[in-house]
């Protein structure tokens, strides 16, 4: 045993006291030393603190990011920790800090803001078009940041854009030129792309199986031409397709050997041609598209697999033609340097399916699971669901049980024949449901538990799925987030609680509540700093609740002014930071110019020949953020033969400080209508105020003055020819828009008012009142079969001029009568005279006409309606009907649609069938 060992316990304190006291009685007078030196020199104190931004002194914004100040004493710490800060801004490549004095510092920031690529320009002899340039260069785009890395970088690209292009030796000299204001430079590339090669002679090897010419003759690269690389490769994919025909889908072709003379600037090629197997595929006892199984056999692949993949995709073609109960065997037959694959389908009798059932069912009833799983009811005259979907309807069903905390349901899919017609039945064995017996939430100082709980989709006695524990888990992180929490860690853990019970254990370690010291705006040239604040919804000293910080993004978004909007959170303190806003403004100016022809009326015949065509043309010019309030001066004119327009509109997000955008709008117009003409020219106010996404308020307040400068029907006391009419009105208009898409919707509604009071004020002839009800309503029947319906009801009280009253009509109204010529009709001239009171209903049915055409569709529509001169006429007896049929082909600007319609109610032998061609939807 040791010294150590033998003391005792009282022994050992005592000799740890004494070598305490002699390490004290030596270091002692040291220390003291030490600390009569740190008196006597303290830390100096900063006398001045300097910021130059790209070489010019800034005491606005940028001075900001820089947390330290005069008096503060001087601290490497705190000038590297202010280094970081701005660094983490983005906004700046260089940070540079001088240090001048010694009892009273004074500290210089040099930065070097970032430069944002506003224009790549080429000049020179290029050789190819500039999109094809910029389509091939990545380091150095518009709008991109730009260093001088980048730049060289590009120059490379552009280089192998060139030489792809057959320009081997280009010579590219770059240039800049800065924008230090706008913190942009625009980058000039000077290209000579030099000359081309010739292509001398093409030669193939390898077992070429067809002869050259052919070969050649499939190639766009031709012997005597110029040598263009990207072309090549392009032709060698098309030789490859062409062995593909052939039966040889795994042929390679490629380039074996490429001699380049400089001297004679010409290049000969040799090509190498490996046919590979030849695979042939096979499908007996049923027309099955052969295109289905090519592809899978297109690249090396295990063959076991591509025959499992190859059943897999002809059961599913078969089901979804109604051959329910086909089967599929097959085998690969090896024949020299040929495989067979061989597909031997028997494809039975085809069946309809005639309803679905469920057994089995404990948890869920079954309409609650047909609607879940988007099963809905039989469509008259149509099949509503195919075989292929029901096949994919047991693993479904599964999923959905999953979700529900059945983690072991198994569904097997049976099936009843009755003729040629079968009934579905879905065997559910749901199990036991797995359920969560508690949940725990341990660390939580700053929310009590019940409020974090509420935050959660599980919860206590509910059913356990593990993917919602972890949406859980990410939705408390997101909820401290917009508390103002920043730092905050959450882990879940998951332990058993008993047979098909579990407790879910959340530990929560907690950030810190932090507050914004500052909002620092920068980047804004134009735009003023007060429009910019009336978009922040979140101030100085205020939690820095994420959600106001997102909210105020998108606001700023909203303005339309702005290229870029960026948000840094800059730590400064552990409970506080600087919220650093970081704006880049777009493009001030936009004009557009269009031509484009119209026919007289609404086109009758494909054979646009046919229909009187006239020019039309369109002029715009756009000029935003006037006086740097996010304000919109705009003029638009559009002419032709049929109508005139001119509108200058000016645009603003608020009126006077209220959150409402405002349109003023003044406006010349000359339009042809079925019976009447005008003039028109007037002034409208404008509000529009989003309550949310799908919800706006309208109000507009108008003045206009109208003159009929022709007019086909008997004139009245306020229809008279050539007699300008006033009228000033107020109205109000409701918009719920819960489309998914506003050209080509799919699902969803649309429901719009409209009330119009026109009173006679300022000597105007205006006395009448108006309301305009629209709704509509889009719903999937099931895949690409898509139900439509809208209703329009239409009223008119008061002394309504012509122009004022409402019609009906033609391609978007009542297909079953031409444009404007439902409704009354003046007994002289048997032009439409309008109403007030109109009542309109559209049902469309649309369905696939060829699966390979995606965007084209078949219709059948039904229309209802009626104009009618006085509301007291109004009857639904006195509602026409009309029916047709339609083609339709999706577009970005909504469906190109061909239709021919119907008058049910015309008289015997007038029921001609009407066409119509245009683009959009009904409305």
């Amino acid at each position: 045993m040791s010294k150590f060992e033998r003391d005792s316990e009282p022994e050992r304190r005592k000799k740890s006291r004494l070598y305490f006291f002699l390490l004290l009685l030596v270091f002692l007078p040291r220390s003291q030393k030490a600390l009569s030196l740190i008196e006597e020199n303290p830390s100096p104190l900063i006398a001045k603190v300097l910021v130059w931004v790209n070489g010019q002194e800034d005491k606005g914004e940028i001075r900001q990011l820089v947390s330290i100040k005069e008096g503060d004493s001087y601290s490497l710490k705190n000038v590297t920790q202010v280094i970081r800060q701005l660094f983490k801004t983005g906004l700046f490549s260089d940070v540079q800090v001088a240090k001048n004095g010694e009892e009273k510092l004074e500290l210089e920031f040099f930065l070097t803001r970032k430069l944002f690529t506003r224009k790549v320009i080429f000049s020179g002899d290029v050789g190819i078009s500039g999109k094809k340039l910029r389509e091939g260069i990545y380091s150095l785009r518009a709008d991109s940041f730009f260093s001088e890395d980048k730049l060289q970088k590009a120059i490379q690209e552009f280089k192998e854009v060139l030489k792809g292009e057959g320009y081997f030796h280009p010579e590219i000299r770059a240039s800049t030129e800065k924008d230090e204001k706008k913190s942009s430079i625009d980058v000039l590339f000077e290209i000579n792309s030099g000359e081309r090669f010739v292509l001398k002679q093409i030669a193939f090897k390898g077992e070429v199986l067809v002869p050259e010419a052919e070969l050649k003759e499939k190639m766009e690269s031709k012997e005597g031409n110029a040598y263009i690389p990207s072309l090549l490769d392009r032709d060698l994919t098309r030789l490859k397709e062409m062995y593909n025909l052939m039966g040889f889908q795994r042929a390679e072709v490629e380039v074996e050997e490429r001699n380049i003379n400089e001297q004679a600037k010409s290049v000969s090629l040799s090509l190498k041609v490996t046919p590979q197997e030849k695979i042939q595929i096979i499908i007996k006892g049923a027309k099955v598209p052969l295109s289905l199984v090519k592809p899978i056999w297109e690249e090396r692949i295990f063959e076991e697999w591509g025959l499992i993949e190859g059943e897999a995709q002809i059961l599913a073609y078969l089901r979804k033609k109604g051959y329910i109960f086909s089967t599929v065997n097959s085998s690969i037959e090896r024949a020299d340097s040929e495989i067979h694959v061989v597909h031997e389908v028997s494809a039975g009798q085809k069946y309809k399916i005639q309803g679905i059932s469920f057994e089995g069912l404990k948890y869920f009833v079954p309409s609650e699971l047909k609607r879940e799983l988007g099963i809905v009811e039989k469509v008259p005259f149509l099949s509503w669901i195919d075989g292929e979907r029901l096949f994919e309807l047991p693993r479904e069903i599964e999923i959905f049980y999953k979700s529900h905390g059945f983690s072991n349901t198994k569904v097997n899919l049976n099936f009843i024949k009755k003729d040629k017609k079968v009934d579905a039945i879905f065997s559910i064995e749901e199990g036991t449901q797995q359920k969560i017996k508690n949940i725990s939430i341990s660390g939580a100082s700053l929310f009590s538990a019940e409020t974090l709980l509420a935050q959660m989709t599980s919860f206590e006695g509910g059913p356990f799925f593990q993917p919602d524990v972890q949406k859980d888990r990410e939705k408390l992180e997101n909820f401290y987030l917009d508390q103002g929490v920043r730092g905050t860690e959450i882990e879940v853990k998951i332990e058993n609680a008993g047979e098909d019970l579990f407790s879910l254990i959340f530990t929560v370690k907690e950030g810190g509540k932090i507050r914004i010291d500052k909002v620092i705006i920068t980047g804004n040239i134009v735009t003023e700093k007060g429009t910019i604040l009336k978009e922040l919804k979140i101030r100085e000293g205020e939690y820095a609740f994420q959600e106001k910080i997102l909210e105020t993004k998108r606001g700023l978004e909203r303005l339309g002014i702005f290229s870029e909007v960026r948000m840094e959170e800059i730590p400064v303190s552990p409970e506080a930071e600087n919220l650093v806003i970081n704006l880049r403004e777009g493009d001030r100016n936009y004009a557009s110019l269009g031509v484009g022809l119209e026919t007289k009326n609404e086109p009758r015949t494909f054979e646009v020949w046919d229909n009187v065509i006239r020019l039309r043309g369109t002029a715009e010019f756009i000029r935003s953020n006037i006086f740097g309030r996010a304000s919109q001066l705009s003029f638009v004119a559009q002419a032709s033969l049929k109508e005139k327009r001119g509108v200058v509109s000016w645009e603003q997000p608020y009126f006077f400080g209220i959150p409402i955008q405002t349109y003023l709008n003044a406006w010349l117009e000359r339009e042809e209508r079925k019976s009447f003409g005008y003039d028109r020219r007037g002034v409208s106010l404008t509000g529009i105020k989003s309550i949310s996404e799908s919800l706006i308020f309208l109000t507009t307040l108008r003045w206009a003055r109208t003159t009929l400068y022709y007019l086909e029907i008997s004139e009245s006391e306020i229809d008279r020819q050539y007699f300008p009419f006033s009228a000033t009105s107020l109205s109000g208009s409701i918009i719920w828009d819960r489309r998914d898409d506003t050209f080509n919707p799919a699902k969803g509604s649309f429901f719009s008012v409209v009330a119009e009071w026109a009173y006679p004020l300022f000597k105007a002839e205006s006395d009448f009142l108006k309301t305009f009800i629209k709704y509509q309503h889009f719903f999937p029947v099931f895949s690409r079969l898509n139900f439509s319906s809208t209703a329009r009801l239409g009223l008119g009280k008061g002394r309504m001029p012509i122009h004022e009253r409402f019609f009906g009509g033609g391609s978007n109204s009542f297909r079953g009568e031409e444009f404007d010529e439902l409704g009354p009709k003046d007994p002289n001239s048997l032009q439409p005279i309008g109403g007030k009171a109109l009542f309109l209903l559209n049902f469309e049915l649309r369905f696939p006409l060829v699966s390979a055409f995606k965007y084209l569709s078949g219709a059948i529509f039904y229309d209802k309606g009626n104009v009618f001169a006085k509301r007291s006429q109004f009857s639904l007896e006195s509602l026409q009907d009309a029916v047709g049929i339609g083609i339709r082909y999706r577009t970005p600007l909504g469906p190109l649609r061909f239709d021919l319609g119907w008058n049910l109610d015309s008289p015997e032998g007038k029921r001609k069938p009407l066409a119509f061609i245009t683009i959009g939807n009904v409305f």
